[in-house]
């Protein structure tokens, strides 16, 4: 039997920036998320996942145009975590 591997990376997002975790005790900023989709399309992630960090601390909801921006330059599934609410 074959073992099917899927590489599905989950972007971590606050405001514009994509942000990394360091050691549960805050953050660094990497870049804004659609410079690394392309990056991870071009590279043959079978998906990636956006996840708003704060959201919900700051009861906001600011990934349509990061989503809709993405959208345009890859051709991979994107998902979208946590709450999403299609009006404000």
């Amino acid at each position: 039997m074959t073992s099917v591997v899927r590489v599905i990376p989950r972007l971590d997002i606050k405001g514009p920036n994509l942000i990394k975790g360091i050691q549960f005790d805050g953050h660094r900023v990497l870049g804004t998320a659609e410079e690394f989709a392309e990056i991870y399309d071009r590279e043959g992630a079978d998906e990636l996942i956006y996840q708003d960090a704060v959201a919900s601390l700051y009861m906001r909801n600011s990934l349509h145009d990061i989503v809709k921006k993405t959208a345009q330059k890859i051709f991979i599934p994107l998902t979208v975590a946590g709450k999403w609410r299609l009006s404000n």
